[in-house]
């Protein structure tokens, strides 16, 4: 396992990105939460490694304390700000396909879910967004086959692509 460094000047996709990764090395190798904590501060370079050291001596003095979800609270405020969310929800609701083929388009959908936990928690919601972003001929071919889940619905659309 080679996790990336992160040095603070990174733009918020990568930020975004940077975390996302992490927390999916970190996810696998099942590691808990003081680990997590100890290892991702080890990652941190530079501007980042300055920032944390602000960061974490704030929540010590507030009372929250240095805890994994406190660090990756204080991350998303610092280096990925509610407007690149905003612009991916948006994103998200206004996404076709379009000239994407279906796995492309199902890759995008999935990249996106993570801003919209409201849809990616509720697997009707998930499945009916999915869908009614298909364009029209395979909209129509998938929602005559009413697939019970969103995998049921993307493999559907392949399918029949």
């Amino acid at each position: 396992m080679n996790p990336p460094v992160f040095n603070g000047d990174e733009s918020s996709e990568d930020a975004d990105s940077w975390l996302h990764n992490v927390i999916h090395l970190f996810d696998r190798a099942q590691y808990d939460d003081e680990l997590r904590l100890r290892l991702v501060t080890l990652l941190l370079r530079k501007a980042a490694e300055r920032w944390w050291r602000g960061a974490s001596s704030t929540l010590v003095e507030t009372g929250v304390g240095i805890t994994w979800d406190s660090f990756c609270e204080t991350f998303r405020q610092e280096y990925i700000p509610d407007s690149y969310v905003a612009a991916r929800e948006r994103e998200f609701e206004f996404l076709e396909q379009g000239s994407m083929t279906v796995r492309e388009y199902a890759r995008k959908f999935s990249a996106l879910l993570a801003y919209v936990p409201h849809v990616a928690s509720r697997e009707r919601a998930k499945s009916t967004r999915f869908v009614e972003g298909l364009n029209e001929e395979l909209y129509q071919n998938v929602l005559t086959s009413k697939p019970k889940s969103y995998a049921e619905a993307v493999d559907t659309a392949i399918h029949i692509e």
